[in-house]
């Protein structure tokens, strides 16, 4: 699995808390419509989308959008802002609300090719199907977009931990990849994600800074910058890994005790952190 292109550009911190302490009120059009074979749906009235939610299920024109698990699509919702990652890419676009009707306004996107090609396909049918919503709803817990031909339900998502791993440092024990794990070469690889925004650390072989931002249920690098040190053959893997998962944007995952921290970016690549003595 590959990840090739960009860095993701981010709004700032103080921009996506100002956004998240606004409630944003997605109408409703009259129950029952959407497309043929569509679940029913709650009564038409004003909702809540604020959060982050994860596609589960997606149709258009008959067929099912493809998703893998590895790969995971995210839509995040903040005042009147979409955002989120298509599988592969990171998206952004408006939130037009106009006479009762929904409309997700011109999409943005970085401009990464991602690998198996199930990803770009997974991602170009979800875009093409977001792009012709214009209704939504609420089934149960779940958040159900639709329009002409198209449904698409998305369930919550927590967001990231942060207070739980901040303003420590971790060393970085083993790289992972979907059902494996590589130990780590070279000097110590850490990191440190700090409460001010600001991260940074090692790869065992380059040391990096940035600026971090929390992205729904991501933690992103609004900023990333790497010392020139070229790595020896036998590192330049495990640095291109590091940098490709904090880079990409991720999720956390942190043991009970506190002592181990998992991060996992898309396509099941991640990196294995142990808390320092």
């Amino acid at each position: 699995m590959s990840r090739r292109g960009v860095w993701r550009t981010m709004p700032s911190r103080e921009t996506l808390l100002a956004a998240y302490a606004t409630l944003v009120l997605v109408v409703l059009v009259v129950a029952c419509s959407g497309p043929p074979g569509a679940s029913p749906l709650a009564p038409a009235g004003p909702i809540d989308a604020t959060g982050t939610w994860r596609l589960e299920t997606g149709t258009a024109d008959g067929n099912q959008i493809p998703t893998l698990d590895d790969w995971p699509v995210t839509l995040t919702v903040s005042g009147s802002e979409l955002s989120g990652t298509a599988a592969c890419n990171g998206y952004g676009a408006e939130l037009i609300v106009e006479n009762g009707v929904v409309r997700v306004g011109s999409l943005s996107s970085t401009a990464m090719a991602c690998e198996p090609p199930q990803v770009m396909e997974s991602e170009a049918a979800y875009t093409s199907a977001l792009e012709r919503v214009d209704a939504a709803a609420m089934d149960g817990d779940a958040l159900v977009l639709s329009g002409p031909g198209v449904a698409l339900r998305f369930v919550p998502v927590e967001p990231a931990a942060i207070d739980d791993i901040v303003d420590q440092t971790w060393n970085l024990d083993a790289l992972t990849e979907t059902n494996s794990a590589t130990m780590v070469q070279g000097d110590p690889a850490t990191l440190e994600i700090r409460s001010d925004g600001s991260f940074s650390g090692s790869t065992g072989c380059r040391t990096f800074t940035g600026r971090w931002v929390e992205a729904g249920a991501e933690i992103q690098a609004a900023e990333m910058a790497m010392d020139q040190t070229e790595c020896p053959a036998e590192l330049a893997a495990q640095d291109s890994h590091v940098v490709s998962v904090l880079g990409d944007g991720f999720s956390i995952d942190l043991s009970v005790n506190g002592n181990a921290l998992t991060l996992t970016a898309a396509g099941g690549i991640g990196l294995q952190y142990a808390a320092a003595e």
